[in-house]
């Protein structure tokens, strides 16, 4: 169900609902002054996954996550495996 935005008649305070879309046309009352509100057409919103978030990322900005990786050495992937000792036979 959609989420509808209605102006009060009485007092212009905007309320939002969530209605039906066969619902969606039918007036409801002002939470505020209690008056008849009308439905009034507002900005639609999207929800981005943080896929679609990284891939309108500028490409300039993996150059520059590679270039600081490459230069810190705590983002080595292999730090742990270096500092790892053989283990012993038996000791």
């Amino acid at each position: 169900m959609p989420i509808y935005e209605y102006r009060c008649r009485s007092c212009s305070e905007i309320s939002t609902s969530l209605r039906k879309v066969s619902e969606s046309k039918d007036p409801i009352l002002c939470e505020n002054c209690a008056g008849q509100a009308q439905r009034i057409v507002s900005r639609p919103s999207v929800h981005l996954s943080n896929m679609s978030k990284v891939e309108k990322l500028d490409p300039k900005y993996d150059k520059m996550v590679d270039r600081a990786m490459n230069n810190t050495t705590s983002a080595d992937p292999e730090r742990i495996l270096k500092k790892m000792k053989p283990l012993s036979d038996g000791e």
